[in-house]
């Protein structure tokens, strides 16, 4: 028989190798690296119809005169959910940012479609993207506005709105 003083020891290791196994992993170690996220089974998000944010104008009616840039966008989402973006925030999918190479981190700009004529306000923060011949990453949620998930890239204008102070 063990005495009593084993016997707590052996009880209270136990309680606290079963309590470990309950507390939630973190996000991010110290340091600033990332833990890539579990897989799950669940189906990508479903694509709906654009809300409110995007305005249709005339395709007639649009003028790239007064245009900083035009060139293919494209968008990203799941893979980068969650991830820390170039200007520190946690990337949101949902949100309406964007990835630029140079404009200033915080800019407000104006992207429109040239193939339909919807545009939407986005948020510069981050950088990118990273393959030639792109001139914006949107996020999930600004290329849904734009009707451009399906295609996965398409011609844009962008204007700025609100540059950084």
């Amino acid at each position: 028989m063990l005495p009593a003083r084993k016997c707590r020891w052996l009880c209270m290791a136990l309680c606290l190798g079963l309590t470990a196994g309950c507390v939630s992993k973190p996000v991010y170690r110290s340091g600033g690296a990332q833990v890539s996220p579990r897989p799950s089974n669940k189906p990508p998000p479903q694509v709906v119809a654009p809300g409110p944010a995007a305005h249709p104008i005339d395709l007639d009616k649009i003028n790239t005169d007064k245009a900083y840039q035009v060139g293919v966008s494209s968008y990203y989402g799941k893979k980068f959910h969650g991830r820390l973006t170039a200007n520190g925030e946690v990337f949101n999918m949902y949100k309406l940012t964007a990835a630029h190479r140079v404009l200033p981190l915080g800019t407000h700009v104006k992207v429109t479609n040239l193939q339909n004529g919807r545009w939407v306000e986005v948020k510069v923060n981050d950088r990118g993207p990273f393959i030639e011949g792109r001139i914006l990453d949107l996020s999930f949620a600004a290329a849904l506005e734009l009707e451009m998930v399906k295609q996965g890239t398409a011609k844009v204008m962008i204007e700025i709105t609100k540059p950084v102070e």
